[in-house]
């Protein structure tokens, strides 16, 4: 069953689309041309900060933000159940361990309750250390940020957000 017809959206956006990869071709300039740094500008205005980057993939954004945050073995990273299989690989990437929390059933974000718990429970177990929280915006709706933050900064943990599927949204 085919939810998303790609291809009408391509045949409706087709001479813009094959403009642009036909500049590509001519410039040559495959990786940091001047269409990465348009678009990196446009985002950044778009969400109202000074600088954007981009990257090949999510698992690659995912792994610099570990990298940024110095993840590493001993370190627990708090990851949603209802997630691409890369917001736990990244952590673990690093030897960190992923502790994943339930999801809220009206949103399929990651649970504040859930999480608090969790928290306790590493805290409790005193085997891990407590890093950083990956949330990931699902379906256009962006995770419950407020009620992220409180915790977040109540644990002194770093908390990313995976906005694939919610850039923009509010």
């Amino acid at each position: 069953m085919q939810f998303i017809d790609l291809q009408a959206q391509y045949l409706h956006l087709k001479e813009r689309i094959d403009k642009r990869i036909q500049n590509v071709l001519e410039h040559g300039k495959y990786i940091m041309g001047p269409e990465v740094e348009e678009l990196e500008g446009k985002l950044a205005d778009y969400v109202g900060v000074k600088h954007a980057i981009t990257c090949a993939n999510g698992t690659d954004a995912l792994q610099l933000c570990m990298m940024v945050l110095g993840v590493r073995p001993g370190d627990a990273v708090f990851c949603p159940t209802f997630t691409f299989f890369a917001t736990a690989e990244a952590p673990a990437f690093f030897g960190a361990t992923p502790v994943f929390v339930d999801s809220d059933p009206d949103t399929f974000n990651i649970c504040p309750v859930d999480l608090e718990n969790r928290i306790l429970t590493v805290l409790e177990e005193g085997q891990l250390k407590p890093k950083a929280i990956i949330a990931v915006d699902l379906f256009g709706l962006p995770a419950n940020y407020p009620e992220l933050e409180k915790i977040a900064a109540k644990y002194d943990l770093k908390l990313v957000e995976d906005a694939a599927q919610g850039f923009g949204g509010q």
